[in-house]
This record gives C-alpha cells, structure tokens and sequence, in this order.
C-alpha cells in the first residue's frame, strides 16, 4: 500500500534533511508544496506515472558519438555559470541556453531508424543531459519555443492584416471626399477590431493632418471614373483633329477670377506669436473680384488681348471719369464681376479673332450653357472669320484643360508678387482701384505674352494630354524669371530715376523700380 511518510523518508535519505526551515525562501515553500500535492494525489491513485523502454540501435553516423573527442569549444554548450543576457534552464548535470535545447531536440528527432535518439547518444553529444527526465525537459522547452514563435509570428501577422485593412477603408474614405481626423481613425480601427488600436498607422503609412487645398462636390467624387473615361474620350477626338491642323489654328479659352487685392496665406512671424494678423487695404477687397478670359495656343503664343471684365455699382463705366485703356486689353464691366452671355459674344467678336490669327479656329471650351449657343457665337464673328467650338465634359476641366492645368497658378502668382510689393513699398499704390487693376493685369499679361514663355504654356498642353512631348526647352515661371535675386542690388534703368529696382523685364530686359514699371506703365 501506498505510504507518503514513506516517500519522505526516502527523500529524506536521497537528499538529507535541513532542520532550520525558519530560512527557508518562498520558491522553496513553493516547490515543497508542489511535491506536496504530487505525493498527496499519489496517494488517492490519481496520479499517473508512464514508462517507455527503447532498445538501442547504433547508427553509422553515430560511431564517433561513442569515444567523442572534446575540445574547449564544446564546453560552451554548458555552462556551470549561466550567462546573465540569454535565456537559460538547469537540467541534472549544468545549465544549458534556449539555442542549445533547441538543436539538442533537433539532433533527439534527427533519426529515421527510430522515432528518436536514446539516453547514451544524448549524453554523448550534449553534456547537460544527464537522464530520461532531461530529455523530457528539453522537449518541453522545445515544444514551448517553436509555440511561442509561432505565437508571435501569428501575432504580428493579424495585426499586419488589420493594419491593411484599416489602410483600405481609410484609402476608400479619401477617395469619397471624407475629412477624416485621429478621432476618425480610432472609430474606424474599432469597427474593424475591438483589441485593435491605431498606434503607429499613421506614420507608418505616412498619412498627417494636411490642410484642405480644394473642395469638390460629392457628384463628381462619385463620378471620377466616369468623368476620367469621358476627358480621356475628349482628348482621343482632339488628338485626331489636330493632326490636320497647324498648332497655331487650336486653342483655348477660359475665364477665372482675379480677387482686386491678392495675398500670400502665409508670411514670416516670430515663432512665439500664436497668431498672426497682417493688414490689408480693403477687406472687401479679399472677397471683390474681376474676370479675366485669356486664349493660349498649342503652339505656345497667346491672344492679343485679354479679355476683362470689371464690377461696376450701376453696370457701366463712369462718364465723368477716364477709364484706362491699354493696347493689349479689352475691358467690359457689369453689376457682378461675372460674365453674361452679352459678355461672352462681344468677347467672341473682339478678342478672337485678331490680324495676327488664322481665319480658321479651333477652340477648346469649357460646358457653360452661353457656349452651347452655336448659332449665336457664329453670328458674332467677324467677316469672313470661322470658329469651329468643342466643349470639355462638365468636371474634366481641371484634368485636360490646359488654361487649368497650367497657366492661372503661375500666372497668379506673378499678379501677386508685384502687389505684394507695392503694397509695402509704395503707399501710393491703391490696388483695388480700377486704374491700378488695369495697369497691373495689362503688364503681368504683356510680361506672358514674352516669347520666354511659350515653353511655358506648351507645357500645359501637354500636361492636359494634347502633346505627345514636353517643350524641348526647360523653362522658368514668370516670378523666376523677373524676380531674380539680384534683381533688388541693382538701380532702376530708367533715367534719371535712382530708386532700386524691384523687376526685370523679360521683354526688354532692363530692371525697373515699382514707380516706372506699374506706376508709370512700363510699356516696350
């Protein structure tokens, strides 16, 4: 019959007895309690005990396992002293690390004459294994370690799964025109997966907080694939008419606003100022504006004149008062700065067609209504003069009209910079006055117009799809160009004027103060 005093004693006899238990530690109360519970369910006959017997079969490649020769390299698979940085465990005859278990229990399973390797093998080639007990140790560790990296490998591998999607459903709601913030995107990860959080999403996809540059209407966002079949549609006719057409013979023509006082978004502060105010002539001037209606070529020149069109209180020109005129503009007002179909038609009669344009147009528009009326347009064309009209699809212009593509940015950008100029340099200038508006636009208009700068609009047709190849020749925007930064050492080359120059004139290539370039209307 079974006797746990019995087995005491015999551990008693096998290990010998420590009376003073006061200094005892708690992992040894611990692992006395283990045996404890071991010898308890012994005795109730729960516990259950296996045995395996193995014959032994020597292997050829086992021969020199028998009589091994050792060297001092072999003493590092066991060390007596564990080492403090890597992960360790005691078996009966010393310590051995976590990569030495491992290849034990590989060279244990490494046989095909038998399901493993016995005792005297082991013990031959690896010095912590001492029993049947260590290799049942090495296998569990063993077994632990490939389930613990197949843990972690499964881990990281949901995770990654969950971080993809959350990246297509994020993907998805920018295509749909969504403003998404942090707040967003915990919500998103969310629904996706409770346990999943979004740490390190963004700057691993580098995805930041960017501020809205453009807003579209939800139509068009839903629409961008159709919208995108249909200007490619447009440019493919295009194409084919223009293979029979000189390129000086095909243009464009659009209408954007000019706000009457332009402003940089951003100017330099002292880093401590959590705001920062800057003042300006008008504040209506921020929300008035006029129309201006270029035409480029494919060629790379442009109209004679540019068509404007002014805000006026009643919708006509004051009679007592001069408005100014220049040889490159054309200038019409109305009681909103917006153009009219009036508008449009006496455009079509005065602007088109000049001595230096073929008689036969082809003209790239965008789908306004006023545009559609061909007969109307027809009517109003000079004698002799043919005009022959093709609409953009509505939502395409921004895709493959070449004004919109490339022209209104750099062209804005230099109105800009000659204000901004003015405004700190010349009290004098008032730029939402009508005179100033004129003089300004008819010279930023007449600096374009320079044959610097036809590469510059040939870009645009190709960058909207109608040119099979960039222009052959790099080229700068029109505030590189006029606004080097030698420009401010040099003095104005206007006699007798000795202000410092501000701009360089890409027609006649001198340097110019603001006075005798805008002031005084520049002309050359």
């Amino acid at each position: 019959m079974f006797s746990a005093p019995r087995v005491v004693g015999l551990l008693a006899k096998l290990i010998g007895i420590d009376s003073d238990l006061s200094a005892a530690t708690r992992e040894e109360f611990k692992l006395a309690e283990t045996f404890a519970n071991l010898i308890r369910e012994a005795g109730l006959d729960s516990l259950i005990f296996e045995t395996k017997e193995e014959i032994a079969f020597s292997e050829p490649d086992d021969a020199d396992d028998a009589n091994p020769l050792w060297n001092v390299d072999d003493l590092d698979i066991v060390n007596d002293v564990p080492p403090s940085d890597r992960k360790r465990f005691q078996f009966s005859r010393g310590y051995a690390t976590l990569e030495t278990v491992v290849v034990a229990a590989q060279y244990y399973r490494s046989t095909t004459m038998k399901p493993h390797r016995d005792v005297a093998q082991m013990k031959t080639r690896f010095r912590f294994i001492g029993n049947e007990w260590d290799l049942r140790k090495m296998e569990m560790h063993a077994k632990e370690n490939d389930a613990d990296s197949t843990r972690r490998v499964s881990r990281i591998t949901g995770l990654q799964n969950l971080s993809n999607h959350l990246l297509g459903e994020v993907m998805d709601a920018f295509k749909e025109g969504f403003t998404l913030h942090d707040c967003d995107l915990e919500v998103m990860a969310l629904d996706i997966n409770r346990e999943h959080h979004y740490v390190g999403f963004k700057r691993k996809h580098r995805i930041c907080s960017r501020q809205t540059t453009k807003f579209v209407s939800k139509v068009n966002l839903v629409e961008a694939e159709e919208i995108k079949k249909a200007a490619d549609a447009f440019v493919a006719v295009i194409r084919e008419e223009m293979k029979s057409r000189p390129l000086n013979s095909i243009a464009n023509a659009d209408q954007s606003g000019f706000l009457k006082e332009m402003h940089s978004k951003r100017s330099l502060a002292p880093m401590v100022d959590r705001t920062v105010v800057r003042g300006v002539e008008s504040k209506a001037s921020l929300t008035h504006s006029y129309t201006v209606m270029p035409i480029v070529f494919a060629d790379g020149s442009m109209g004679e004149k540019l068509y404007v069109n002014l805000q006026e209180p009643k919708g006509v020109f004051p009679k007592t008062k001069r408005v100014f005129s220049a040889h490159n503009l054309y200038v019409t007002c109305g009681t909103t700065h917006i153009m009219t179909k009036k508008h449009m038609l006496e455009w079509v009669n005065k602007c088109i067609h000049t001595p230096s344009t073929p008689s036969d147009l082809l003209i790239l528009l965008d789908s306004w209504s006023a545009f559609k009326d061909t007969a109307a347009i027809t009517a109003a064309l000079p004698t002799g003069k043919t005009l022959d009209t093709r609409q953009i699809p509505p939502g395409a212009t921004g895709l493959i009209q070449p004004l919109d593509v490339y022209f209104f940015r750099p062209f804005k950008g230099l109105v800009r910079r000659i204000q901004s100029y003015g405004f700190k340099n010349c009290p004098d200038f008032i730029a939402y006055q009508r005179d100033s508006i004129l003089k300004l636009i008819s010279l930023c208009y007449s600096i374009i117009r320079a044959p610097t700068f036809r590469p510059l609009i040939q870009y645009a047709w190709f960058r909207a799809g109608y040119l099979d190849s960039p222009p052959p020749t790099r080229f700068q925007t029109p505030v590189q160009v006029c606004f080097p930064r030698s420009v401010n050492t040099k003095g104005c080359a206007i006699p007798p004027c000795t202000r410092p120059s501000f701009i360089l004139c890409p027609k006649c290539h001198k340097t110019l103060c603001f006075k005798c370039f805008v002031i005084a209307f520049h002309s050359c």
